[in-house]
């Protein structure tokens, strides 16, 4: 017979006709704090443009429980400062960055780089900071202070080798770009990419535009008959179109790069990583996409996007929400890829379940069934 305390540590789901037992665990490794969902920019392809929440930062209540707990976290090995959101303005940034450094955490902060100042570069070294991620998207739809980053990555790259002692090969922290693909930027990618290793750059993570109005879709380099990509460059193998800026980058920085048609493989990075996502409120969510009320548009239709969260740290230990008997379900459903393919689905033109995501035809809530994360056409850092 089974003790108290092993009772306890599991669950158990009625499944195909028997049980599943799934058992909790402390393998909660990796955080991504929002502190805030305000930003100082507002670019054309942001996810917050279709927002449809209030936006807020994350009271002291919160962030109090958000301290208190991460020395409670005995597998926490990093952390991304980020969200939807610029998390440089929130006035407590210090203090979350000195509690996880002091946890012996890997910490990346997630920046678009306009109020990164000498005194704030300075703390970030001392703090021992591993990765500056900043965004870059030169096009119509993306940022418009280019000149200003590219001085700002300047910087913090001449900083980085004076705390090193004048050693230009001592790349900590890293910093990297994250480049949205549109289709006006990409003759200029190989270009602006050796000018960004000259200045410091030492990793690029690429994804494409996901368009956040029917405008926009032909900017996107995704494939699709909706988009007329087809037509546009030789997609019997897309990864052609980036080989000009696999080439000037090689030996040079580390890339990340998207597929940009579907493919059989789906894995989610947050699942993968033992990932979860705290919200500026202080609501837990298994990822990015299912952190806020919006809408995304794809293969000509639009579709809403329902939030899905599991508690809130300043209610319940994130370590508690973690090990819930649904956050548990659902990252084994989603581990497991238990969920149908919708974008390549047949039935998909008649069918009313890819409206939203709260549920899908294999009775999953939330679905991820067309999440283009998982089939890595889109990248999270």
């Amino acid at each position: 017979m089974s003790s108290p305390n092993t009772m306890a540590s599991r669950e158990v789901y009625p499944f195909s006709g028997g049980e599943l037992v799934l058992y909790k665990s402390n393998k909660l490794q990796k955080l991504y704090i929002e502190l805030t969902n305000r930003c100082n920019f507002s670019c054309r392809m942001c996810f917050r443009n279709n927002f449809s929440a209030e936006f807020g930062s994350m009271p002291d209540r919160v962030l109090d429980a958000l301290l208190q707990q991460i020395g409670a976290l005995p597998q926490l090995k990093a952390a991304l400062i980020g969200g939807i959101g610029e998390p440089l303005l929130h006035p407590r940034l210090r203090e979350v960055i000195k509690a996880l450094k002091q946890h012996g955490t890997v910490v990346d902060v997630q920046t678009n780089g306009v109020l990164l100042d000498d005194e704030l570069i300075d703390f970030l070294l001392q703090q021992e900071i591993d990765r500056i991620i900043t965004s870059y998207e030169c096009g119509a739809v993306g940022h418009v202070q280019a000149t200003g980053l590219k001085d700002t990555i300047s910087k913090v790259a001449e900083r980085r080798r004076t705390h090193r002692g004048g050693n230009s090969r001592a790349n900590h922290p890293r910093i990297t770009l994250e480049w949205i693909l549109t289709a006006d930027t990409l003759d200029r990618l190989s270009s602006e990419a050796r000018e960004m290793v000259e200045l410091g750059v030492n990793e690029f993570i690429l994804s494409n535009l996901l368009p956040m109005e029917e405008s926009m879709a032909s900017d996107s380099l995704i494939f699709s008959r909706h988009t007329g990509r087809q037509n546009r460059v030789a997609w019997k193998n897309q990864g052609d179109i980036l080989e000009p800026f696999i080439d000037a980058l090689r030996y040079r920085a580390k890339v990340q790069r998207p597929e940009f048609h579907l493919r059989t493989e789906r894995r989610c990075s947050f699942v993968d990583n033992n990932a979860a996502v705290i919200r500026h409120d202080g609501e837990v969510a298994p990822c990015y996409r299912l952190l806020h009320e919006s809408r995304e548009y794809y293969q000509g239709r639009w579709r809403a996007v329902v939030p899905h969260t599991f508690g809130n740290i300043a209610d319940s230990a994130v370590s508690e929400i973690w090990n819930s008997r649904d956050y548990l379900w659902f990252r084994h459903q989603v581990g497991n890829k238990l969920y149908p393919s919708c974008p390549d689905c047949e039935l998909r033109e008649g069918c009313d379940y890819i409206a939203d995501t709260t549920a899908d035809c294999y009775a999953n809530s939330p679905s991820c069934a067309d999440c283009l994360w998982d089939r890595q056409i889109l990248i999270c850092p």
